[in-house]
């Protein structure tokens, strides 16, 4: 791999409507990667619906299924950092790029870049995790309103309805009484788990990357690990989805799982919709396997008209917004250098998401 010590002579950045050009330059020239020349471009306009509609097109089919920023082209050829939001990655761009030496990227997911081009070329792709924070946020209060009904109640007092009575009224309880199964604790399983330890809530996990000395030492020690997801399921009152979308864990989560939840348990998902197979919950939902379900994330997004989700009054959907804050996502190229500083300074390769060979001598 190219050395990386050495500032750069030429750093390409491309934002987009929801992370601007300019937003990267004022955080790349306040990091220690700073700098030679800029090129600033824009990856379509600054119409945020039509950059959804090409965001899923790349969480769906990978860094080919949308072309990347006009103007590209032209001046890869000399770039020694690229940095992107959304803006796809594909191995076709990085053939062009002899002189690169890194590939950032300014949220977590991974879908528009193309690991293993980069991996074989032994350029490192860095990433950050942006929304950590407001995903854990919105899962604890989906948790809130699930064991409340309090969106559900709301709903009704707008159609007239006084209502007292509730589907899940013979077992309601306070947060605390709750079990909550963590399906991953990554950054934003960690950030909720704190959240819930610091309300006195229980907290179990799986996760087969972590250990109880890596918990240990995160400071999340009362969090107690199980041995599959298959335990965490049965035990969980509250099963909270926190894993990555990968070939290997596409619609991992079925009726293999959702047959051993207790009658009265909570599934949410605020991480990925294709690690469910959504006909599977639908079905759990209907033979009364769980109590009710909460989800921001769908299969296919946005969710059918005529989806049988929609009709149940035990589900609670909205529509993929768990991570989405006015603070959020503008400062993701702020904390994304703050990595790249940890990168350089002391070879801290957390945020190094494929396999290369660092040297950083």
């Amino acid at each position: 791999m190219k050395e990386l010590t050495q500032k750069p002579q030429n750093i390409v950045l491309v934002g987009d409507a929801f992370v601007s050009p300019d937003t990267m330059e004022q955080a790349v020239q306040q990091s220690t990667l700073c700098c030679g020349r800029i090129t600033k471009l824009m990856w379509g306009g600054s119409d945020k619906q039509e950059f959804t509609s090409r965001q899923l097109k790349l969480e769906r089919n990978g860094p080919e299924a949308v072309p990347y920023a006009d103007g590209l082209d032209e001046v890869i050829g000399e770039a020694e950092v690229l940095l992107v939001h959304f803006n796809p990655v594909p191995r076709a761009l990085i053939e062009k790029a002899p002189n690169l030496k890194v590939i950032l990227t300014c949220r977590g997911g991974m879908e528009h870049i193309d690991l293993a081009a980069a991996s074989e070329r032994n350029i490192p792709v860095l990433n950050v995790i942006r929304n950590a924070e407001p995903v854990a946020d919105f899962a604890l209060g989906m948790m809130l309103d699930l064991t409340r009904d309090i969106a559900l109640s709301h709903r009704k007092m707008r159609e007239g309805v006084w209502m007292k009575s509730f589907y899940n009224s013979d077992h309601l309880m306070t947060l605390s009484s709750h079990t909550v199964a963590l399906a991953g604790i990554g950054n934003v399983g960690s950030a909720l788990a704190r959240r819930l330890l610091a309300l006195g809530v229980p907290v179990i996990a799986y996760d087969a990357y972590t250990s109880p000395e890596k918990l240990e030492k995160a400071g999340l020690g009362a969090i107690k690990l199980v041995d599959s997801l298959e335990t965490l399921f049965e035990q969980g009152d509250i099963v909270s989805l926190h894993l990555r979308l990968t070939p290997d864990t596409e619609h991992m989560i079925g009726m293999q799982y959702f047959s051993r939840m207790k009658k009265t348990a909570y599934f949410i998902n605020t991480a990925r919709g294709g690690l469910v197979d959504q006909p599977a919950l639908v079905e759990a939902l209907q033979q009364g396997y769980m109590a009710g379900a909460a989800l921001d994330v769908y299969d296919s997004e946005p969710l059918a008209v005529d989806d049988p989700l929609l009709q149940m009054d035990n589900v609670l959907l909205t529509p993929h917004i768990a991570g989405t804050t006015v603070d959020a996502i503008p400062r993701a190229p702020f904390l994304l250098m703050r990595e790249v500083d940890r990168f350089l300074a002391d070879g801290v390769t957390d945020r190094v998401v494929n396999h290369v060979s660092i040297t950083l001598e």
